[in-house]
């Protein structure tokens, strides 16, 4: 129990702190100016990222409300979301977070510097008496303005998640995507509308496997996308490591199809329908390129692929002077034709030893070997879409 003199002597030392406090009150602009001045040295505000206006009001009004609270006295209306406010205003405007709570820790820092200057001899030890309170309403108020930013973001984060997705999918269900139309997805994914991307599409069973392969592709800071498109998830992520291996280690294990690198935003809906089809016909334990898919491929719409796949199967051939690329692919045609060493060559008027070493040559421009039964098969399709007329042969390597 306390006796009358601990009382008499508590309510001293509350009139001075009172005292204290009015007197910051009365010069509270000479501490928004001092906040400010310290605020600006932080990077996010030193950029302009708050504006100046903006930055001036909301420092009167938290000094407002934090001079309110150390005195013992109630909080108007009028600034009792004040914190709140400025949680959900910096989430907007991109403030990190360290950032913000830095700059809302210098609260402290500009309000115990302007009490200590402020304090005659006589509230000096009231003064040090309520340290721990005037922290513990700054403490109090940072993590209300914390706990504002970080709903904030997660809110922020779904709405740009929702939209994303709504702009991706109107993407991928296009067939010749507008101009106009690639940009706003290319500013919604915050990727360069010509850059190339890596797009892999799974079924349901595989969707989670693809999931959290694109959440190993995301952690270097590469833009990555999971789009659900009904009964496959399509991947769509910003590529510079080529084809082939680097492919199947970032998908290993992944049992997806994966359609040929999308040179520009502009080209991801067709390479996501060509990846959703490889899934759709494979059966890989993994992760199955185009360049592997051929055969299934061909046998539901070769018309539909034969640009890919002449690409695909005869472009070795490029390094090939002309005539020597044509006597290739009749040696081959012939040979695929009857099977017969001797017969291609008494059909060409030359010796079987030429033949052979025409396929010989064939097959190290192209990595094709006509000996192989599933090899011969993707050179025979290659060379019937060309032949068809389905792509021009002035366009095969």
């Amino acid at each position: 129990m306390h006796s009358p003199r601990d009382t008499d002597a508590h309510s001293t030392d509350d009139a001075r702190w009172a005292v204290l406090v009015g007197r910051l009150r009365a010069d509270s602009g000479g501490l928004v100016d001092e906040f400010v001045e310290r605020v600006r040295r932080i990077a996010p505000y030193g950029r302009g990222l708050v504006p100046p206006d903006r930055l001036v009001t909301d420092a009167d009004l938290t000094f407002d409300h934090l001079l309110r609270r150390i005195a013992g006295q109630d909080v108007p209306e009028r600034l009792a979301g004040v914190g709140e406010a400025i949680g959900r205003d910096r989430a907007r405007r991109g403030v990190p977070l360290n950032e913000l709570l830095s700059a809302v820790r210098l609260d402290f820092r500009v309000l115990w510097s302007a009490l200590r200057d402020r304090a005659t001899p006589e509230e000096r030890d009231v003064l040090v008496a309520r340290v721990e309170q005037v922290w513990a309403v700054v403490e109090d108020y940072t993590l209300q303005i914390q706990s504002s930013y970080q709903e904030e973001a997660a809110l922020l984060a779904r709405e740009r998640h929702g939209e994303r997705t709504a702009l991706v999918g109107e993407l991928l269900g296009s067939e010749n995507p507008d101009p106009d139309q690639v940009e706003r997805v290319a500013l919604a994914l915050a990727v360069d509308v010509d850059a190339d991307f890596l797009v892999a599409a799974a079924g349901a069973a595989s969707g989670a496997a693809l999931r959290r392969a694109a959440e190993g592709l995301g952690a270097g800071d590469r833009v990555v996308h999971v789009q659900s498109t009904g009964a496959h998830s399509v991947l769509v992520a910003e590529w510079q490591g080529g084809t082939g291996a680097p492919v199947r280690a970032v998908l290993d294990g992944v049992q997806c199809g994966v359609g040929p690198l999308a040179h520009g935003l502009a080209n991801v809906p067709r390479c996501a329908r060509l990846a959703t089809e490889i899934a759709s016909v494979t059966t890989g334990p993994g992760p199955v390129e185009v360049s592997a898919a051929w055969l299934p491929l061909a046998a539901g719409r070769l018309s539909d692929t034969a640009a890919e796949l002449v690409d695909s199967v005869l472009s070795g051939l490029a390094v090939a002077a002309p005539g020597e690329r044509e006597r290739l692919l009749e040696t081959v045609r012939a040979f695929a034709e009857s099977g017969s060493i001797k017969e291609v060559a008494e059909r060409s008027f030359c010796h079987r030893n030429t033949v052979l070493n025409r396929l010989r040559r064939f097959t190290a421009l192209t990595g094709r070997d006509l000996a192989v039964p599933a090899d011969a098969a993707v050179v025979l399709l290659a060379l019937a879409a060309a032949n068809r007329g389905l792509v021009a042969l002035g366009r095969m390597p």
